[in-house]
């Protein structure tokens, strides 16, 4: 009762006016501030990144050119670079002859290219040709023999200078140490060049430099807020990190589908709610001759939207107290208009007791007025719809009476079918029994209307239920079936009845004019596009180049009503619509040689999952 009531009318409309404009405005001003933040977001990192991009080329193209110093001295004697052509291996010195000592010339080297940068930890430079290691390490220097170094390898497959993401510390295989200087507790990275004997591409030397993570976290922090929840990471093509804002991945590879970026596009940004992470996903492309990767930033949806949730906050709370207002409003409001309807009770009751014939006069014009007019409206209607209840009832009581009259016909057809073939069994006649058998296995399979899809392996045992029908028809020696499936395939569902109405069809069309030593096989496997493929193909009179035209036409049209037309368009339909809109139907065939007909299915990736 207190549903209909004016009061509980009233009191709706007072709270729907506060409630739904609050509650529009609330929504609105929360999508704006959320776009509106989203797009400055968007605007200032975007800068950031550039930015932070411009320094990091900067930042490695000052080593490259440190690097490339080691060349000034080409066809000087006494050089840097001299030294290394004329180094060879001791063991290819002509007796009596002595080894030039390099030391003082790679030394000095090593040492002024150690000044340059004051975030150089270690200097290795390894001479290929007498095996020498040479490493400058907190202003000491080292020279060895050494034949346990390895040549690091450029990720990208070239031999061309990288960088190598962050790691630990190392020797290089030098076995001679610092003194109070232990190796394996300094994160650095690494840039690498290879010297070459100009103009061939010949390496004289491998030259290492570790360099401390200083600056390259300078201006790494240049482009994120560590006080929030940002993450920002700077990864090369591989998606190893050379700098995380979290520590422990730092030289590790990234495998998260964010890190994954968009091909073709130097900067951009996109949404992730995924591997743990939801949030914009922004990037930035580095394209430097020592180092090719990427600048990614995860900048989270509660960082990005705090501001615009405590916004919103308020002004739900400010909404809240005008919903109390509004509803001591409309309590006293509904109080006055209430009172009339105390007439109506009297009708009610002799509605509750079952009198819904009763009738009551109605004097007023207003809305009471009206509302009393609904109420025997209402009543008559009751009536009149438990009076059609009790009809419908007995008519679905009728329905379902015949619904069960219907299914014990199919069941005796059945169960006739099987005492027929118990009498021919204990009568010696097998050949009869397995006629019988086929024809009730074909008539239970098609005549079973709860599954609609089926395993392809339940496909082919039809067909060869209505082959051994086939068969006994045409003779053994007419008529043979082969079937080649793989293993793989036979539990994969496919739309029930789509083989055996092409089958059919071969005998309509293809075998119209007599059998004589026919062939149907049908074939089953997946290609290498994860597709199931099924070919059926028959030996006989085959199909006119300007019938196989009509056929194909007619299958991408509903206008054709031929019956072969109908069954291939129903198929292809069928598959099209319950497993994929990529399905082919595909025919092929000449006049006397056969036709083909293919089946190209696309599947999920697991092959029984549709």
């Amino acid at each position: 009762m207190f549903r209909n009531s004016i009061r509980t009318r009233l009191m709706t409309l007072v709270l729907l006016a506060s409630v739904i404009p609050s509650g529009i405005s609330v929504t609105f001003s929360y999508l704006y501030t959320k776009q509106s933040v989203t797009e400055q977001s968007v605007k200032q990192n975007t800068k950031l990144l550039t930015l932070g991009e411009t320094n990091l080329s900067n930042y490695f193209s000052g080593m490259n050119q440190r690097a490339m110093s080691l060349y000034s001295g080409i066809n000087v004697p006494g050089s840097f670079y001299t030294a290394l052509l004329i180094a060879k291996s001791p063991d290819k010195v002509p007796a009596g002859s002595t080894v030039s000592d390099n030391r003082a010339i790679i030394s000095t080297q090593l040492y002024n290219m150690f000044l340059s940068d004051q975030n150089t930890y270690q200097i290795h430079l390894f001479v290929k040709a007498p095996k020498q290691s040479n490493t400058l390490r907190g202003g000491l220097f080292r020279q060895e023999i050494n034949n346990q170094y390895t040549e690091a390898a450029n990720p990208s497959g070239t031999n061309r200078p990288f960088v190598e993401v962050t790691h630990m510390d190392h020797k290089y295989g030098v076995k001679s140490g610092f003194l109070n200087l232990k190796s394996g507790i300094v994160p650095v990275f690494t840039a690498h060049f290879p010297i070459y004997r100009t103009p061939s591409d010949e390496v004289l030397a491998d030259l290492a430099i570790d360099f401390r993570l200083t600056e390259l976290e300078g201006i790494a922090r240049s482009m994120y807020n560590s006080d929030t929840e940002e993450r920002l990471y700077v990864l090369n093509e591989q998606g190893q990190a050379l700098f995380a804002s979290d520590p422990q991945w730092i030289g590790k590879t990234f495998a998260a589908g964010w890190s994954k970026l968009p091909a073709g596009k130097e900067l951009g940004h996109f949404t992730w709610t995924k591997d743990g992470f939801k949030g914009i996903v922004m990037f930035r492309h580095i394209d430097d001759p020592l180092f090719k990767g990427s600048i990614i930033k995860l900048v989270p949806y509660e960082d990005l939207y705090g501001d615009a949730r405590i916004i919103t906050r308020i002004n739900t709370g400010i909404g809240i107290v005008f919903l109390i207002l509004g509803g001591i409003m409309a309590v006293l409001i509904s109080i006055g208009f209430t009172r009339p309807i105390k007439k109506l009770i009297s009708f009610t009751q002799k509605v509750q007791i079952g009198q819904l014939d009763a009738f009551v006069d109605v004097e007023r014009e207003d809305e009471f007025g009206l509302l009393t007019r609904k109420i025997t409206g209402m009543t008559r209607t009751i009536n009149n719809l438990i009076v059609k209840e009790y009809r419908l009832e007995i008519a679905n009581k009728t329905n379902q009476l015949k619904a069960l009259q219907a299914q014990v016909n199919p069941h005796f057809l059945y169960n006739a079918l099987q005492s027929i073939g118990s009498s021919s069994l204990r009568y010696n006649a097998p050949q009869v029994y397995e006629l019988i058998y086929s024809l009730g296995s074909m008539m239970r399979y098609s005549m079973n209307t709860e599954r609609t899809q089926v395993p392809l392996q339940d496909e082919i045992e039809h067909v060869e239920n209505y082959m051994v029908l086939q068969t006994e028809r045409f003779g053994e020696d007419n008529l043979r079936l082969d079937i080649d499936i793989e293993e793989a395939v036979r539990d994969v569902v496919v739309p029930k009845m789509i083989l055996q109405p092409i089958v059919e069809n071969i005998f309509k069309h293809g075998f119209v004019d007599g059998i004589s030593q026919g062939v149907i096989s049908i074939t089953c496997f997946l290609d290498a596009n994860h597709r199931l493929v099924i070919v059926i193909q028959d030996n006989g009179k085959g199909i006119t180049s300007a019938r196989l035209e009509e056929i194909e036409a007619s299958l991408a049209t509903i206008d054709k009503t031929e019956q072969e037309e109908i069954g291939l368009r129903n198929v292809l339909a069928r598959l099209r619509l319950q497993i994929s809109g990529e399905a082919q139907l595909l025919l092929q065939g000449d006049a006397g040689k056969g036709v083909v007909v293919t089946l190209i299915i696309p599947l999920a990736e697991d092959i029984g999952e549709l």
